[in-house]
């Protein structure tokens, strides 16, 4: 049978599932919370899995394509960080809406921290649960080329995450079609933070809440190195701050690329207020302020003056 058939296997209990080769060169592994246990022997089985997510890492080994799968209705609550130190492993959630893993920091220092390089973190949701103390940051990034994608950020009733994603000093990163979201009370400091990170690609997400700094964040901390060759498209990014200096989009005035296709609303009362893409090119994208002034925005770069 070549590496691209399909083919059958039975696991234990009597469970057939399909498995494609071709999907990836490493090992597979599972994690529920409900059914495992973080032990030897368990892991490689969706009948007999490990509980915790970083568990199931410590079982990867680097640049081999190992993917751990999260399984519907994983929960966990970590006190300390998940650390993703394996290069070219992938977490994949598993499930759809609220079935979607789930977790739920409880300490303020916790996050996935996505150290290695070449990491693909996918489908998970991140939520405050019980917490009344405001959390630093569920996903930080300090490896090369990791890859978010289809993450979630779940509205707390009291409390907050003060940034939602912050990848610092990383080259060819990858945010794509994440919902990041926050109260519209004052508490968070930025959605999406980025440092350094050259060859950035961010695309297709959806950011809004109040955010004391900037909603996407080239700037802080004042020492934030520039972003050069970023592709930043087709996102919607809302922060509805009407303090002076938050904007929805505050790029460093170095930063370069293409700013495509976005759709940005700032609290501020003119359009131009409410955001600065540095040396981005503006590419067919808007811009409009809260209060509604601008019923159907403006493009950027346009005009420094409402329409």
């Amino acid at each position: 049978m070549s590496k691209t058939e399909l083919f059958v296997r039975k696991q234990s209990g009597g469970m057939f599932s399909v498995v494609n080769e071709a999907m990836t060169t490493g090992d597979i592994f599972w994690v529920n919370s409900s059914t495992g246990t973080d032990a030897a022997g368990y892991g490689k089985n969706p009948d007999a899995p490990v509980a915790t997510i970083d568990y199931a890492i410590g079982l990867c080994t680097a640049n081999k394509g190992d993917r751990i799968f999260v399984m519907p209705g994983h929960s966990e609550d970590p006190t300390t960080s998940i650390t993703a130190d394996v290069a070219g492993i992938s977490i994949i959630g598993l499930g759809n809406g609220s079935d979607r893993p789930t977790i739920t920091f409880g300490a303020i220092g916790a996050t996935l921290a996505i150290s290695a390089a070449s990491v693909t973190v996918k489908n998970l949701i991140f939520d405050l649960g019980t917490v009344a103390a405001t959390v630093t940051c569920p996903i930080t990034i300090t490896g090369d080329a990791a890859h978010v994608e289809g993450c979630e950020t779940v509205v707390h009733a009291t409390s907050q995450f003060t940034n939602h994603l912050t990848a610092t000093d990383a080259q060819f990163v990858k945010i794509y079609n994440n919902k990041f979201m926050s109260l519209g009370a004052a508490g968070s400091t930025s959605g999406i933070v980025v440092d350094g990170c050259d060859d950035l690609e961010i695309v297709g997400n959806w950011v809004h809440g109040h955010f004391g700094g900037h909603a996407l964040d080239n700037t802080t901390p004042g020492s934030c190195d520039e972003i050069l060759r970023a592709y930043i498209a087709d996102n919607c990014i809302v922060n509805v701050s009407s303090t002076g200096g938050d904007m929805a989009v505050e790029l460093d005035a170095d930063a370069t690329g293409i700013f495509a296709r976005n759709m940005i609303v700032g609290g501020l009362a003119t359009t131009a207020a409410n955001y600065d893409i540095g040396n981005l090119a503006p590419m067919e994208s808007y811009v409009a302020d809260s209060a509604g002034i601008d019923i159907y925005g403006i493009h950027v770069g346009a005009a420094a003056a409402d329409a």
